[in-house]
């Protein structure tokens, strides 16, 4: 018996060695073209975030950390965040270090990794060059907000998901996207293609990941009942309640219809229009943004396109029809522009969201600035991204439709590795 227990001690010692060997060629394999120039953004987002601009988001992630650890223990939830985001915000408490710095700490390890992750996949179409591309939008329209807002935690665990739906590996599909889903509810929009590619491969209607879909939207509203009734629905009510933020597309084809009735207000932590007509049009394009997630949804069901396309197309329909898109938002679309080449349209976006974020958190001090030259001024550049990414995604999709004799398989999943 005791020569067994040490037969099995030796024979997974190789397996272990092997699979650090693996990772360190994986490492070595990806350090010049990748690791290295994601640390060099993360390294410029980090000077820029903690020694810049001081993010107040960052500063109310530490507020609601320590808030969660006051007695009583787990009380205190955030207002415009779901309940378990509260990991995040106090895992930075782990490192000696001051909070801006372990948080972006923090940040920088999920960008290294979501930016290794194409040339691991497996899949012959996401390579280092996809990697690449994804720095590329990166430094152009997020480096500002990289290291000092928490989105790029939902925004890996959304790509993994995707990239484990290519790969054929549905529990760590749907693993990935529950996880983004109650940190920051976005990924929540995949769970509809996920399920249309999961049933077009197996043939079978995957009844089960209702169960995951339920325990995920019980994690979200459970946790604070059972802790804290009183924020069940703070971010439910967060949202409804706030008008339109003034990057959404809302806000901008308000202040064009309405141009003398639009006023601007300094509430919810951001700037916000507000007019006779932003309203309605906010509902108009919320409507329109459903509609065009059911077309994506049917064309992904008859095998006119394949997962990844329909998961990008029904996530800019979802940002674009929200009533609030702020600057960090575009940064959920880039690792899904990474898997196409570069179009100039997703980069000029990119670029045009890099020069208004500094207008943007300057527009917190309105009582100070020139109001109503510079909102108009603003709310237009807003726009105008809103309006690139719009143009550009159309245009892209009209190249990645495809025919729908063609066999499904072929079009969204790779062979499961075997």
């Amino acid at each position: 018996m005791q020569g067994a227990v040490v037969d099995r001690t030796r024979g997974g010692g190789p397996d272990a060695r092997t699979r650090v060997r693996a990772a360190l060629s994986v490492v070595r394999h990806q350090w010049r073209p990748v690791v290295v120039p994601t640390f060099v953004l993360w390294l410029l987002a980090a000077l820029v975030s903690v020694e810049l601009l001081h993010p107040g988001d960052v500063t109310e992630f530490a507020q609601y950390a320590h808030g969660a650890l006051a007695p009583p223990l787990l009380h205190r939830f955030p207002l415009e965040y779901p309940a378990p985001a509260l990991a995040i915000f106090l895992l930075p408490l782990l490192l000696p270090l001051s909070y801006p710095w372990a948080f972006a700490i923090a940040t920088g390890v999920v960008v290294v990794l979501l930016a290794m992750s194409y040339d691991t996949s497996g899949l012959p179409d996401v390579d280092l060059r996809a990697a690449g591309r994804l720095i590329i939008y990166l430094a152009l329209g997020a480096v500002m907000v990289l290291a000092g807002r928490y989105d790029i935690f939902a925004v890996a665990c959304a790509f993994w998901a995707l990239r484990a739906a290519r790969q054929g590996r549905w529990s760590a599909a749907w693993t990935w996207s529950s996880i983004g889903f109650v940190v920051k509810l976005f990924p929540a929009v995949f769970w509809p293609a996920l399920l249309i590619a999961e049933w077009r491969q197996t043939r079978r209607v995957p009844w089960r990941r209702a169960g995951w879909m339920a325990s995920s939207l019980v994690l979200i509203a459970g946790v604070p009942a059972l802790l804290s009734r009183s924020a069940t629905l703070n971010v439910l009510h967060y949202y409804t309640r706030r008008p339109s933020e003034i990057g959404s597309l809302s806000s901008g084809l308000s202040l064009l219809l309405d141009w003398h009735g639009t006023t601007w207000v300094q509430s919810f932590h951001s700037s916000n229009v507000v007019s006779a007509v932003t309203g309605p049009l906010a509902v108009v394009l919320e409507a329109l943004a459903v509609a065009g997630c059911c077309w994506v949804w049917r064309a992904q069901l008859r095998g006119r396109l394949p997962i990844e396309a329909a998961c990008l197309a029904t996530l800019t329909l979802v940002v674009l029809g929200s009533k609030v898109l702020s600057v960090q938002y575009v940064m959920w679309l880039m690792p899904l522009w990474a898997l196409y080449r570069l179009r100039i349209t997703w980069l000029l976006a990119s670029l045009a969201n890099l020069v208004i974020f500094p207008s943007a958190a300057a527009a917190r001090g309105f009582s100070v600035l020139p109001s109503h030259s510079y909102a108009v001024a603003l709310t237009l550049s807003f726009f105008a991204r809103d309006v690139l990414i719009a143009g550009g995604t159309a245009m892209w999709i009209r190249t990645v439709l495809v025919s729908p004799h063609d066999d499904p398989a072929a079009l969204s999943l790779a062979p499961r590795p075997g």
